[in-house]
């Protein structure tokens, strides 16, 4: 007996478990099963119905097998970056206190995601109630409010999770996670002075200036403390000189 195209398509979709698949993809595996166009919305259901497909964010699915559900949480980078792919097609790099992370080879899946992107601005809910932030970076009014993807993509640095994912450069990765501001009691020092001690010969000067133009003088006056009181004397005097420089010795006297 000829299998019917929701027979065919099943299988299809069988043979994908626990990858992730963007609803295009899997509306192109119905028509490849020879399915018609105006049936879509039903070959949709027939995953949904039989537990095969779970909704992980807006447009992207992962394909399940229910006796498996602990492994769901090893599909978040690969989550991650189906959703750079679906809504920031011309990408997206991992920032804040995450990079910063990711430098010291934490891989830990957090709460709230921030991805910058040249033009996409976002939230979305994944399944587990964890958020990814999609946001915009420009600079302030001494630079003209520039868009700084450029210069974030500049100093970037790639990974394989296993799929390649990008994330801010060292000197970005410090400076914004001093500009957090979802710390109401403050700056969560003790990932900063952990990534001192493993990077703080590799803190690259011209780049941290060329940042503190654009946008990051309190960050920068944070590092300059930081490194006073806890005797880096090489950050110390870089943050010093480039506030001196740059920013008329704005905040020094403190």
């Amino acid at each position: 007996m000829r299998n019917t195209p929701s027979d065919i398509f099943v299988k299809k979709i069988i043979t994908n478990m626990w990858k992730i698949l963007t609803k295009n993809e899997i509306i192109e595996y119905w028509l490849r099963s020879g399915g018609s166009q105006s049936r879509v919305t039903y070959a949709m259901n027939i995953l949904l119905w039989r537990g095969l497909l779970e909704r992980v964010a807006s447009w992207v699915y992962v394909v399940i097998d229910d006796s498996e559900l602990s492994n769901r949480g090893d599909q978040y980078w690969n989550i991650i970056h189906t959703l750079i792919q679906v809504h920031s097609p011309s990408g997206g790099i991992i920032w804040g206190e995450k990079a910063l992370e990711l430098h010291l080879q934490n891989y830990s899946i957090p709460d709230v995601l921030i991805i910058y992107t040249r033009d996409t601005a976002m939230r979305i809910r994944l399944m587990d109630s964890r958020e990814v932030h999609f946001r915009t970076l420009v600079s302030g009014a001494k630079t003209g409010k520039k868009n700084l993807w450029r210069t974030i993509v500049d100093h970037a640095i790639s990974i394989d999770f296993p799929e390649k994912i990008r994330f801010c450069g060292k000197e970005l990765a410090l400076l914004e996670s001093l500009s957090l501001r979802q710390h109401e009691s403050g700056i969560e020092e003790a990932n900063v002075v952990r990534f001192l001690r493993a990077f703080y010969r590799d803190i690259d000067r011209r780049i941290l200036w060329e940042l503190a133009r654009y946008r990051y003088i309190r960050p920068l006056n944070r590092l300059r403390v930081i490194a006073r009181d806890f005797w880096y004397e090489g950050i110390y005097s870089m943050s010093r000189e480039i506030i001196r420089n740059e920013w008329g010795g704005c905040y020094l006297n403190l």
